[in-house]
């Protein structure tokens, strides 16, 4: 339309590189970023069986500060915010008041006072801008957006610890044998800031490194030469999807509560403090809509939006889905009714109008290899 400009992609630090490899490069929530590079199902592998990089600059990067940081947050977040040590890291889910998610995050504890909201870049506006609308005026908090200012790189994979032994900016690190996976270390020279931590989204044991964003092209150039296989969003999403990891605007949404999406154990819902949404998480507990996993038998790639049935009764709806390279096979998460559903008897996901059997599956669909293994979901 005339006199209508799309705003442009953004361009994380390490855009160049992408394009040199002959990524395939898509608009992601407002950025330019590499899908694949030569194939998803390649990439996937590479991760499962080796080590892969992967640009996450587009994450949002949010510090919060100031003498009443802890405090403030314990009312924001469903998560034990002061019991958290410097050096340690939990994953949350910021709710709407009436049990729903704007956005899930990860938290990073950096000093007594200072914390690292690390967030989806699909919903780091809204974040900011929820978490702006309930911070104190006085001065006790202030939140500082560096998502410009730094870049951010994970390594995945059996092969992380042994390949970033070998790179020398992380040496600055020490041994990281000992890390346990949610937790950090800090590195600062003059105004530059790093920080390591042993996490990621993939269910390997790995790493993910923030590092001011002048130095993310050397850093990446050193993973490469070192034999790392780079990385795209293709293969970061049928990744989590094995593991049965929620995805904003699939698994959760403001409609679609932590509750809802199987991650209760993520939510301090019995703490002290009130937070925002608290009452509400506690109503929907009631509910018996909740995410299950699902394997397909035989040919079929379940999409999301595909309906699941069960004895020709429509009993839910696919979150997300996708063929696993692991198992070779059309895995689902997927949002059911559990009072319309038998999870010991076959279901079946709609695909082009026809039915296609499923197993009801545990999560993850394949075994977690992280540092500390995560607590595993059942269908039970």
């Amino acid at each position: 339309m005339l006199g209508v400009s799309e705003e442009p992609l953004r361009q994380t630090p390490l855009h160049g590189h992408h394009a040199k490899a002959g990524a395939r490069l898509v608009a992601f929530a407002g950025w330019d970023m590499p899908v694949q590079y030569v194939g998803i199902a390649e990439e996937h592998l590479a991760v499962r069986q080796g080590v892969g990089c992967f640009d996450v600059s587009h994450m949002g990067r949010l510090y919060v500060d100031g003498s009443e940081s802890v405090s403030w947050l314990e009312t924001v977040l469903p998560a034990r915010i002061a019991s958290l040590r410097i050096g340690q890291m939990a994953y949350s889910v910021l709710c709407t008041t009436d049990g729903g998610a704007i956005d899930d995050l990860a938290v990073y504890r950096c000093s007594s006072s200072r914390f690292l909201l690390v967030v989806n870049a699909s919903r780091a506006t809204e974040d900011l801008e929820a978490l702006e609308a309930l911070r104190p005026r006085d001065g006790s908090v202030v939140i500082e957006d560096r998502t410009l200012q730094e870049a951010m790189i994970a390594v995945q994979g059996p092969g992380s610890l042994h390949c970033l032994h070998q790179i020398s900016t992380i040496k600055r690190f020490g041994d990281l044998t000992p890390l346990g996976f949610f937790r950090f270390r800090q590195h600062r020279e003059a105004d530059d800031s790093w920080l390591l931590s042993r996490s990621g989204y993939t269910g390997e044991d790995g790493f993910e490194i923030i590092c001011p964003a002048h130095e993310a092209s050397a850093l990446w150039e050193a993973l490469v030469a070192a034999g790392v296989t780079p990385i795209g969003l293709g293969a970061r999403d049928t990744l989590r999807t094995e593991m049965g990891y929620a995805l904003y605007g699939h698994e959760l949404s403001t409609e679609i509560g932590p509750i809802e999406a199987g991650l209760e154990w993520a939510l301090a819902l019995e703490k002290e403090m009130d937070f925002q949404g608290r009452t509400a998480l506690l109503t929907r507990r009631q509910g018996s809509r909740r995410l299950l996993g699902l394997r397909i038998d035989g040919k079929g790639i379940p999409r999301p939006g595909y309906e699941v049935a069960q004895d020709d009764k429509i009993i839910g709806v696919v979150t997300s889905g996708t063929y696993s390279p692991s198992l070779q096979a059309g895995i689902a998460l997927a949002l059911v009714d559990l009072s319309l559903v038998d999870q010991l008897r076959q279901a079946a996901i709609i695909i082009r109008g026809k039915q296609v059997p499923a197993q009801f599956s545990e999560l993850p669909f394949v075994v977690s290899r992280v540092k500390r293994r995560l607590r595993k979901r059942t269908v039970s």
